[in-house]
């Protein structure tokens, strides 16, 4: 009787060894009844139950706004996020080792050279003359980029310095002087940026006709570089006459010089006393993270009856379906009220029609689009420039 309880509590040990030694390392709460966990040096995900959702052989999955890359020695496999939702890629891009996460639905890919793939891994081309590309696969090929953030990235060449692109391949924020090329520009901050050429540093935003940049504010009159200082995945640029300070997307939070301070981006200070260790989970299934909100025309042109006329295109990237949307579309003189269901990964279009009756021969209207789904509210803000009417005249 001893000997057959001794076998049994040795195999049990046994059992209890091996379970232990097999476990897996960092596991992670993602939320929805996922996990992400760490065996020897690849990451995958798991559910509740052990059943393994993503492989585990990439590396580290790192989820930002809900998704995340899945890579195997920096080259990109597809994208997964926190509902366990994959899409994987037929071709491998090598990802960028700075910007290793999907920024307002585009992915920076390269090697030497970088360019951009949306979610469904279609390159990103620019529409400009003159820039490389490898291929049809391929996207457009810059020295150096910055991730997209409010439509726009900011792009570099030896060849032309530093542009804006929108997720067209349109040029934005063009200098008026062709000669004058940029030695350096941040990304878009409610739609500003800074502009650093041989005229100085300079905030700018677009022209009405969203074709220039024009000064805002001039923040020194001249531009003398000194060097860059990276700071964790901040970084500040010195010149001589100043100095500025980006944040992980190169936006500029700040400018400083010798004697005054201006504060572009308003830094949350870090909480005194303690602080406790939370696991939040991530949820995709937020409006938020889902629903793009665009504008397919921002330059309008009345008709003969008064009228301008455009359109508000709503498109829900995420793989859930949103029930009960309501949308809110306003101006100064005209307005319109949506409800219904938006299905995963579909657009939904609304046309909008302002009265523009006036002498002049453009106007500005702003346009507010408010969506509103169960608790959550987001609002987009729009302006337009609309040309007043002209008849066409016959010989």
């Amino acid at each position: 009787m001893r000997k057959i309880l001794f076998v049994l509590l040795s195999v049990c040990f046994f059992s209890s060894a091996c379970a232990q030694g097999f476990a897996y390392r960092d596991k992670t709460d993602l939320g929805n009844g996922l996990y992400k966990v760490k065996s020897g040096d690849c990451y995958g995900i798991i559910d509740k139950n052990d059943n393994v959702i993503v492989s585990i052989e990439f590396q580290n999955i790192l989820f930002h706004e809900g998704k995340a890359l899945l890579t195997k020695n920096d080259f990109i496999y597809g994208i997964v996020d926190t509902l366990g939702m994959i899409k994987m890629f037929d071709a491998a891009y090598k990802v960028h080792p700075k910007y290793r996460y999907i920024y307002d639905g585009y992915i920076i890919v390269g090697e030497d050279k970088w360019g951009y793939i949306d979610e469904n891994g279609n390159p990103l081309r620019l529409k400009t003359k003159g820039f490389f590309s490898l291929g049809k696969k391929f996207p457009t090929q810059f020295d150096d980029v910055a991730p997209f953030v409010e439509d726009f990235a900011a792009v570099y060449t030896h060849k032309d310095g530093w542009k804006h692109i929108d997720k067209e391949g349109t040029e934005h924020y063009r200098l008026r002087d062709k000669k004058n090329e940029a030695s350096f520009r941040s990304s878009v901050c409610k739609g500003e940026c800074i502009i650093v050429t041989n005229d100085g540093i300079k905030q700018c935003q677009e022209s009405d006709d969203g074709a220039f940049a024009v000064v805002k504010r001039v923040l020194s009159p001249a531009a003398s570089f000194i060097e860059t200082i990276q700071i964790g995945n901040s970084s500040k640029l010195i010149y001589k006459e100043g100095v500025l300070y980006l944040d992980s997307l190169m936006r500029v939070t700040k400018y400083e010089n010798g004697t005054d301070s201006i504060i572009f981006i308003q830094q949350q200070p870090p909480q005194k006393g303690i602080v406790r260790k939370m696991i939040v989970p991530i949820d995709t299934t937020s409006i938020s993270h889902d629903l793009m909100v665009e504008l397919t025309d921002r330059n309008l042109r009345a008709n003969e009856k008064g009228q301008a006329y455009t359109k508000i295109k709503v498109k829900n990237k995420g793989n859930f379906k949103y029930k009960n949307v309501f949308i809110s579309i306003k101006s100064s003189n005209a307005s319109r009220e949506w409800k219904g269901d938006i299905g995963a990964n579909s657009d939904l279009s609304l046309s909008f029609n302002i009265p523009a009756r006036f002498s002049s021969l453009a106007i500005k209207r702003n346009i507010v689009v408010n969506i509103a789904y169960d608790k959550e509210r987001i609002e987009k803000d729009f302006t337009v420039t609309i040309k007043r009417y002209t008849p066409i005249r016959s010989r």
